[in-house]
């Protein structure tokens, strides 16, 4: 195993700014990440490479986080926090 492979840190139901985050480059701290999913038998993890610094990473996932980053990957995270929803008693 690569000394710098790493296991994601983000739920599956974070907000996609959370999610992105996560993914951001841990060299330069840049969120320019594209990342390739990739979801074996065995395994899912999440292929990384920082489109400023060039850095590339190998991010492992839970079950959960590869069924929350496969919904992202026809549509890209967006990084934009947003408020959580108020809980409204019924």
């Amino acid at each position: 195993m690569d000394p710098h492979d790493e296991t994601a840190f983000f739920r599956g139901a974070d907000q996609d700014c959370l999610v992105a985050a996560a993914l951001s480059c841990p060299m330069c701290l840049s969120g320019e990440v594209s990342w390739e999913l990739v979801d074996s038998a065995y395994e899912s993890y999440v292929n990384c490479s920082c489109r400023h610094c060039g850095h590339v990473r190998t991010v492992f996932l839970a079950p959960e986080q590869a069924l929350r980053l496969a919904m992202h990957v026809d549509r890209p995270l967006d990084p934009t926090p947003r408020p959580e929803p108020e809980l409204v008693a019924l």
